[in-house]
């Protein structure tokens, strides 16, 4: 990786570990078993940050409790209760402002209920496992979005629970094995990650983000305490709008604002990390905020541009660097490592390399912008939905005729042809049907790509399933709320977090997210949809009261994101072509027997010649194989 100009260069981690990260293991089991399930964890080598392994500490060791923790894990305990915690606080908001700390008093509530003490007074990021001294009881809680992942699977009447899979997986070695759960998989091949509840094990289950889960006499129970609504009831003219959510967003940026000197912001150049940037820079003229931003030398992903304009303007201490084909092909070992299961969004790339400058300028903790397209409604899913559902609404003599022209052009396999005719078989869906055909993969060519093994354990349509469950547990009554939620608990909770979360942490890094604060998210939802996506105008309301805040030019610029030009780099760099060969179509990957790859070859080809962007699709493959070959094989 290239950076300028001063010390970035500096990139070898600090020697310890300073940020809020690391890990628990929890073994709640009959009496004498917990010590041993305890005791396996030990050979799974605990996960790492910053490229230090955090070793464990004993935290309890009794008959009926087995716990481990490591990093800034840390011990809980009151009269009737014992525990460990992950803890990441965020000031709740004061009151007598936009923003009402909901999950606060959801939270509370819950405690109450569940008469577990330590759960109350828990804000910001957190997971926690706590187990009652008198009873046979265990409780366990995640945050508002899961910003700490928590897993657990259960044993032979008891449980164990842990936030990294690697520690589960060497309690179910010791039970005989973990098995691959092929649901689980044919779920990343259209996701590009591993929805909740599941996981890659077949006996291993996430815990849902905002929800308390509660193990007594061999049951598991789970309930949500907390997930966003939209009641849609806040009115009123634009300018009382605009001032008002205003104040919720710089209400909550300043509250995330880290204390003490060695924290950052991450600065692509985008309206999110823009504005987080620009109102902790007002906040506090007398101190330069830090910034990193990370470009790439293919001006079409680039936003380099953005960010040092944004950089001027609200006068940051800024650090840039740019990320080349041999930089993601370095670290690719280092990420299949920070990630526990097959993951496939390639943007971890440079958000690992943003991160790991930041550690280099001594920086340990990163203020992001992420969740803002999916509460202000700026993803540019919305809009093209909009347009999808004009076609649908056409009379269907209009509509029938474009189906067929559209099946004919297929035949072609030519770009603009193949678009034509993906509109027109995307547009004569229904929601949710037709949001789940951006995240398809395995479900479009499930005949062509699948073995003949793998599909006779699979149903075709269990990946759009749950984006249908999802989508009816939804309490909106508009269709672009239902959609955005579909993105808060699976394109945020299961995947951006997880890339963020995970790709930092490799780096040493913790990252806050002012704009998932469960305050403003509540308050957001107030809004009505209208406000949000107004015709085919993304983020209505947001921009009028980020007006003030960020430059003309980032308002009104066209959406890139942070992707990675990896789908060039498939084209025409040799690293990366050697790469698919090598992993793809190796006799390694055809011995799993899970797919196809005369059709892989297809698909290879097809996007060399630019008849399709298969870019995600092949990333996707790419990142399962190197999963199984590092904890499947044992080998890199």
């Amino acid at each position: 990786m290239t950076v300028e100009p001063r010390a970035v260069e500096r990139e070898t981690p600090a020697p310890q570990v300073t940020a809020p990260l690391g890990d628990f293991l929890v073994v709640f089991s009959p009496p004498g078993e917990a010590r041993r399930y305890g005791r396996e964890s030990l050979h799974a080598g605990w996960p790492a940050a910053g490229g230090i392994v955090m070793a464990p500490r004993l935290v309890a060791d009794g008959p009926r409790v087995s716990a481990r923790a490591s990093g800034s894990a840390r011990v809980v305990q009151d009269p009737e209760w014992d525990g460990v915690l992950l803890h990441h606080a965020i000031p709740a908001p004061a009151g007598g402002g936009e923003v009402t700390d909901g999950l606060g008093a959801a939270l509370d509530e819950a405690a109450r209920v569940a008469g577990c003490g330590p759960l109350a007074g828990l804000r910001g990021k957190f997971a926690g496992v706590f187990w009652n001294r008198a009873e046979a009881r265990l409780v366990a809680v995640t945050d508002a979005f899961r910003f700490y992942p928590l897993y657990y699977t259960t044993l032979a009447g008891g449980i164990a629970l842990a936030t990294d899979l690697r520690l589960l997986r060497a309690v179910l070695e010791a039970e005989g094995g973990a098995e691959i759960d092929v649901h689980a998989l044919y779920h990343h091949l259209n996701f590009s990650y591993i929805p909740t509840p599941h996981t890659i094990y077949r006996r291993v289950r996430k815990v849902a983000p905002g929800t308390r889960l509660e193990f007594r006499a061999g049951r598991v129970t789970l309930e949500r305490y907390w997930r966003p609504g939209y009641p849609e009831d806040l009115e009123g003219p634009e300018p009382e709008l605009t001032a008002r959510l205003k104040s919720a967003i710089v209400d909550s940026v300043q509250r995330h604002r880290p204390g003490g000197e060695g924290w950052g912001t991450f600065l692509s150049g985008g309206t999110d990390s823009s504005s987080v940037t620009g109102i902790l820079a007002r906040q506090d003229p007398g101190r330069r905020v830090a910034s990193f931003s990370i470009g790439f030398g293919e001006a079409e992903f680039d936003e380099m541009e953005y960010a040092r304009l944004a950089a001027r303007a609200f006068g940051t201490d800024a650090h840039f660097g740019q990320v080349g084909a041999g930089d993601a092909l370095a670290v690719l070992d280092r990420l299949v490592d920070a990630y526990d299961e097959p993951f496939g969004n390639s943007s971890a790339v440079p958000t690992y390399y943003c991160a790991r400058m930041a550690r280099g300028a001594g920086v340990d903790t990163l203020v992001a912008g992420d969740g803002g397209d999916e509460i202000f409604g700026g993803n540019e899913r919305y809009a093209k939905d909009r347009v999808f559902q004009w076609f649908h609404d056409l009379p269907g003599f209009l509509r029938h005729p474009a189906r067929r022209v559209g099946q004919a052009l297929a035949v072609l396999d030519w770009r603009p042809t193949n678009k034509l005719a993906n509109f027109v078989r995307r547009g004569s869906l229904p929601n949710p049907d037709r949001f789940y055909t951006d995240d398809s993969f395995a479900s479009d060519y499930f005949d062509e790509l699948l073995s003949g093994e793998l599909r006779a354990e699979l149903v075709p349509e269990e990946s759009l399933d749950v984006v249908r469950m999802i989508y009816r547990d939804a309490r909106a009554p508009s269709e672009l709320h239902r959609l955005m939620y579909i993105d808060l608990q699976m394109a945020i909770a299961d995947n951006d977090l997880t890339k963020v979360n995970r790709a930092a942490r490799a780096a040493g890094v913790a990252v806050v997210y002012p704009f998932l604060d469960p305050g403003l998210v509540d308050f957001t939802g107030r809004i009505p949809a209208g406000w949000k996506v107004r015709g085919l105008k993304k983020r209505y309301l947001f921009k009028q009261a980020m007006a003030d805040v960020l430059p003309v030019e980032i308002r009104q610029k066209k959406k890139q994101g942070f992707g990675l030009p990896v789908g060039e780099w498939f084209r025409h760099h040799r690293g990366f072509g050697d790469l698919v060969g090598d992993l793809l179509l190796s006799e390694r990957a055809r011995q799993r027997g899970y797919f196809n790859q005369a059709f892989i070859r297809r698909l290879v080809d097809r996007h060399r010649r630019g008849a399709w962007d298969h870019t995600q699709e092949i990333w996707l493959l790419l990142m399962l194989e190197l999963w199984h070959r590092r904890f499947v094989d044992g080998s890199r």
